[in-house]
């Protein structure tokens, strides 16, 4: 595997877990966006154009769409040009692509094809290939390395029948009795290239002298004994991607490959965090890749629309949904430049946590927004706009796979919760200061904007704020388990934080390219920040708010049945 991002010019190393560790932006670096180098980005443009025509010449998205299949060898013509490698080192066979090249062309693969760019995702993502900074030197990596050159279509298997987030899989390994291999059993659901992988990671539980431990275990399915497919998946969107239910009949994987942390019970720790960067694939790109196109396809229909002669474009209305579109992509395209600008994915932590929700979420009210602003046109299907002669826009397809985004690599209130308790766990372990009383807004920058300064100063001012709230909740409780129960508080801790990363995002990119041809970042950022700051305002509302109504209450009283029907009856 290359190095993360070879092509990123050298910055400080600030992350904005240390902004948040004391309790104020540590603006001076924190300034510094990363910019790419122009021979990586040659090399990265190179590649999205020939993937992108590629795609184009050998796949129409609409009869994938309606088929929910992908055309005949099209995997194998993706493998021959090595867009199955995008990241692997050229010395087996890979592209040897930068982190946010491979970004750039997942990202562009999928603004023609959803699904054919979450193969793409998947496989630079998730795959074997993803998983070898992780696996020591040794017969498991020169394994996966040999499979890599022969040319592989890999996955991970990690989602069983129980559900998505279980500490503890209930696929299980067993070790033989002469400890020469491990024997899987257990069913895993929703697994991207389930059906057509031939090489599989698997995430199963071992039990051994009383301790549970969670290995992955690399599967060769081309001869599996016991590896079954149940059936293919199909969803509302993604459709043709392959995804499949599978069933491991005691499974047998040699001992040599299987991945166990020697310290912990869990996956060692630089698997979890390569998967961060694998979902900013699978899900963050074709997101961007959506919210680019609503932004073409708006720009399209307003041209094209009048209302009692006066241009579409000319209302105050359609002037906000335009305008608050563009500042959402230019927002979704800062925070992934941030995220991938690290030299490895041990860095940028929460950065890398946080963008899936970041680019999904953001992508949904793009998509959402500009349903509403084609209104019946966009929600008419587009066969039916090429019938009668319409530009044939595929919203209808756009929306369906923008809403599957918000779930896959889990589902985003999910993540917001995690990302609470990362922050919180950081208090915990004496990293993160408690700011000083009405500490906060001591940033400032004279590249920016009146308004964008004003911004920035509300930044800093929301994070102290937010790290006070952190020390006076583990000062309120001591053990993690009491305050981790409060799921809601946790998600809104994470959401606020991450409204205000993408803040930092957004104005540090557009004080980097203050008196440049893209000076219009300083508009952009002050739309974006004006929204960020109202949606951190309704969380803050909320978690001050004296008395909650009884949600435990009445949710519990529903599902046990004893809720009066009459009060819901038609």
């Amino acid at each position: 595997m290359s190095s993360s991002l070879p092509g990123i010019r050298p910055r400080s190393t600030a992350e904005f877990l240390e902004s948040f560790d004391a309790g104020k932006l540590l603006w001076p670096s924190l300034r510094e966006f990363p910019t790419q180098e122009p021979g990586d980005r040659d090399a990265g443009d190179r590649v999205v154009q020939e993937a992108g025509d590629f795609v184009e010449s050998v796949l129409d998205p609409e009869v994938v769409d309606g088929t929910r299949r992908l055309p005949d060898g099209f995997l194998a013509g993706l493998q021959e040009r090595g867009y199955l490698r995008l990241r692997a080192d050229p010395e087996i066979g890979g592209l040897g692509l930068s982190s946010y090249n491979a970004f750039r062309v997942i990202e562009r693969v999928s603004a023609w094809s959803v699904p054919a760019g979450q193969v793409l995702g998947i496989q630079a993502g998730v795959g074997a290939g993803a998983m070898l900074p992780a696996i020591p030197a040794g017969e498991l990596r020169d394994f996966v390395r040999r499979r890599i050159a022969e040319g592989t279509v890999s996955g991970f298997a990690d989602t069983d029948e129980s559900g998505q987030n279980n500490a503890f899989p209930s696929m299980t390994a067993t070790l033989t009795e002469d400890g020469s291999s491990y024997l899987l059993r257990g069913r895993k659901l929703f697994t991207g290239h389930g059906t057509v992988a031939d090489l599989l990671g698997v995430s199963a539980t071992v039990v051994a002298d009383g301790r549970r431990r969670v290995g992955a275990f690399f599967v060769d399915t081309r001869d599996a004994a016991g590896f079954r497919v149940a059936s293919s998946l199909d969803y509302l969107g993604s459709r043709g991607l392959p995804n499949g239910a599978l069933v491991l009949d005691d499974v047998r994987v040699p001992r040599e490959h299987a991945l166990l942390d020697p310290t912990g019970d869990q996956l060692p720790p630089l698997v979890g965090l390569m998967a961060l960067t694998g979902r900013t694939y699978f899900t963050g790109a074709p997101a961007l890749a959506i919210a680019r196109n609503c932004l073409a396809w708006t720009r399209d229909f307003v041209a094209r629309r009048s209302v009692d002669g006066r241009e579409l474009g000319s209302y105050d209305s359609v002037q906000r949904i335009v305008a608050t579109t563009l500042a959402d992509v230019f927002a979704m395209d800062s925070a992934v430049r941030w995220t991938l600008s690290g030299p490895g994915p041990q860095d940028q932590l929460f950065e890398r946590f946080v963008a899936k929700n970041i680019l999904t979420t953001t992508c949904w009210r793009v998509v959402d927004r500009t349903m509403s602003l084609l209104a019946a046109e966009g929600f008419e299907t587009t066969a039916s706009k090429a019938r009668r002669g319409a530009p044939a826009i595929p919203l209808d397809r756009a929306f369906r796979d923008a809403r599957g985004l918000r779930i896959a690599g889990n589902i985003d209130f999910r993540l917001d919760e995690q990302a609470g308790r990362l922050l919180l766990n950081r208090h915990y372990a004496g990293k993160a200061e408690q700011p000083a009383p009405g500490g906060g807004a001591s940033a400032g920058d004279p590249e920016l904007s009146p308004a964008n300064q004003e911004h920035l100063r509300h930044a800093d001012q929301q994070l102290a704020e937010l790290g006070r709230l952190c020390a006076s909740l583990i000062r309120t409780y001591p053990a993690q388990e009491e305050l981790f129960a409060q799921q809601r508080t946790v998600l809104l801790i994470g959401r606020i934080a991450t409204e205000i990363f993408t803040m930092c995002a957004v104005l540090s990119r557009a004080s980097r390219t203050a008196g440049t041809a893209e000076s219009e970042g300083q508009e952009l950022a002050d739309i974006h920040c004006t929204a960020a700051l109202h949606r951190v305002s309704s969380h803050w509302r909320e978690l001050h708010t004296p008395v909650e109504p009884d949600f435990a209450k009445v949710s519990g009283s529903w599902l046990a049945g004893t809720t009066s029907d009459d009060l819901i009856r038609n």
